[in-house]
C-alpha cells in the first residue's frame, strides 16, 4: 500500500468517524432517559422467573437428601469395548516367571 492510499484511507475512516458522532446521541440524555423510566414488565418476569428458579433449585436439593444411598461397590458394568482391553498372553502378566523351569520358545517372540 503506498504512502497517498493509506493517507486517503486514514482521512475516509475520520470522515466515518465524525459522521457517526454527528448522529450519536449524547451520553448523558441517555442515562437520564433510562432513569427516568420506569422498571418495564419483562424486568419483573425476569425477576420472577429467577426466583422460581432458585426456589426449584433448593426443592430439588432438599428432595435428594432424602433419597437412599446406593452402593456402587457391588454394580459391574460391561462396556461393550472392553474385548480390547484384553491382551494376549495377560495370564503371564498375573504370575510371577520361575527361573529355570521355563523355556522361551523362540517362534512366539
Amino acid at each position: 500500500m503506498t504512502e497517498r492510499e493509506e493517507r486517503d484511507l486514514r482521512e475516509r475512516f475520520a470522515a466515518l468517524r465524525l459522521a457517526d458522532g454527528a448522529t450519536a446521541p449524547v451520553f448523558q440524555h441517555t442515562v437520564a432517559a433510562a432513569r427516568a423510566r420506569p422498571p418495564r414488565r419483562g424486568t419483573v418476569l425476569t425477576v420472577a422467573a429467577a426466583f422460581a428458579l432458585v426456589a426449584l433449585v433448593v426443592m430439588l436439593a432438599v428432595r435428594s437428601r432424602h433419597r437412599p444411598d446406593i452402593d456402587l461397590a457391588g454394580v459391574r458394568v460391561h462396556a461393550p469395548t472392553d474385548f480390547l482391553l484384553q491382551l494376549p498372553g495377560a495370564e503371564l502378566l498375573r504370575t510371577v516367571p520361575r527361573l529355570g523351569g521355563m523355556t522361551l520358545d523362540r517362534r512366539i517372540l
